[in-house]
């Protein structure tokens, strides 16, 4: 009654009271808005209106330390130049302690001086740089409203944005609308899902199918039954590094055939639309095998949290494997194979980002899965992206399949800009690209409607 009352004309109060409700309630909104951009890094939402399968996610102590920013009058700041000296003084007579790349985030610690500047990076070391090749910048929150405007009830303000951006690229007709967005995002600190639509729809795998082939090798390579051999380990880079097909189907046979493989990674209870049917083709044209990006992001999470094995064995052995898995989807593959989250993107030039991931396209289909590492003011921090854009009926494709491919990554790279920008900010990172464009498509996404008169 009383949040009904600021809202009435003041009739029969002062101009002053009136005000001071004015004021009270808009702290409340202010505050709630804030609340919600800016939680705790170890809260995970207690309902979740997502698949359940993508809420197990492993504790939070094996991401990334969290540095402790106390200190209230800190400021944030980013480095401009391509390379600049962390020294132990204001002065350039001790040699450097060391060199932050352009891009990395730091923390003013002193008031700024002509030519120096106290700062602290997120590991807690602390130094002077030359002040003229920083960046000061104030975090600025995204737009937030409390209620209910939409009828879909939106996982993140990402994902409405996300939703935006699909809605205008249908009305504009730069996207056909049989061209169909399977995503999931989530903020591997947190644990918190971020976008998850289409989640759980069956997709041809195309050549992601090896990211769980390359599970099932492990498995059974660490529960001992089968010996890696040098061989081996070309064949397995092969596969994931150069997308070897042949490599890929030499890999299937040792493990004893694609029903062996669909046994194996059955009994880890994490796939649940995965359907390893055949070996790949000569020509690539792979179209029985399916996945969904849930059953991608789970092993995705796995690799990052080491439990890729089972937890039946050892710690050490799950860390073992996952590193292993971590340094092949790391590894840079041939030049005209782009992938579609960094390469082209924005933030594409910047080396502080690192990607981890594994692609796949045939003609119908383009998937990318991979994790994100972004540096922040607070250390850095990685969340996973699993993206597909899926025409079911790929004959209707008009032209080569390439083209189409070509197509349908230039949407998968604008939705990885939005996913980066916003992950940027909300962990306080300076960041320009993709920031208006998320800005202008969650204000579309999430503005209120005009109430609608009941009949």
């Amino acid at each position: 009654m009383k949040v009904k009352l600021c809202l009435l004309p003041a009739k029969g109060r002062t101009f002053f009271l009136y005000r001071l409700c004015s004021v009270s309630l808009l702290s409340l909104i202010l505050f709630f808005s804030v609340t919600q951009l800016y939680a705790k890094d170890n809260s995970i939402p207690a309902k979740s209106q997502f698949d359940p399968a993508l809420t197990a996610v492993a504790k939070v102590e094996n991401s990334i330390p969290k540095a402790d920013f106390s200190k209230i009058f800190s400021s944030y700041a980013v480095v401009t130049a391509s390379a600049l000296n962390l020294r132990s003084s204001p002065n350039t007579k001790n040699p450097p302690i060391n060199v932050l790349h352009k891009g990395t985030h730091l923390l003013s610690l002193s008031a700024p001086h002509k030519k120096w500047l106290k700062v602290k990076l997120p590991q807690g070391i602390q130094g002077w740089v030359a002040q003229a090749h920083v960046k000061f910048y104030l975090p600025v929150g995204l737009p937030y409203y409390a209620g209910k405007f939409n009828s879909t009830p939106f996982t993140s303000s990402l994902e409405a944005s996300i939703l935006q951006y699909m809605k205008e690229a249908y009305t504009k007709n730069k996207l056909k609308r049989n061209d169909k967005l399977s995503i999931v995002v989530q903020d591997l600190t947190t644990g918190e899902l971020l976008v998850s639509l289409g989640s759980r729809k069956s997709v041809k795998s195309a050549s992601t199918i090896k990211v769980p082939i390359l599970h099932a090798y492990m498995i059974q390579r660490f529960k001992g039954k089968i010996i890696e051999t040098p061989n081996h380990k070309k064949l397995i880079e092969e596969m994931i590094r150069f997308s070897s097909n042949s490599s890929t189907n030499t890999i299937i046979e040792l493990l004893g055939g694609t029903e062996n493989i669909q046994r194996i990674l059955n009994n880890t209870n994490l796939y649940k639309e995965l359907r390893l049917l055949e070996t790949i083709p000569e020509d690539g044209r792979t179209y029985r095998n399916i996945i969904s990006a849930a059953d991608l992001n789970q092993i995705l999470l796995k690799i990052w949290f080491k439990r890729v094995i089972s937890a039946k064995y050892s710690a050490q052995i799950n860390k073992v494997a996952a590193k292993e898995m971590l340094y092949l989807l790391g590894l840079p593959g041939h030049a005209w194979l782009k992938d579609r989250i960094k390469a082209g993107t924005c933030f594409s030039a910047n080396k502080s980002v690192k990607l981890w991931d594994k692609t796949g396209f045939v003609k119908g289909v383009n998937g990318n899965a991979g994790i994100v590492e972004i540096d922040t003011p607070h250390g850095r921090r990685a969340y996973t992206l699993v993206i597909f854009m899926e025409r079911e009926d790929y004959l209707t494709i008009e032209g080569d399949a390439s083209s189409w491919s070509e197509r349908m990554s230039l949407h998968m790279r604008k939705i990885s800009e939005l996913s980066y920008a916003f992950i940027s900010n909300r962990y306080n990172s300076y960041n320009e690209c993709g920031h208006s464009q998320l800005i202008r498509y969650t204000k579309l996404a999430l503005a209120p409607r005009p109430l609608q008169a009941s009949l």
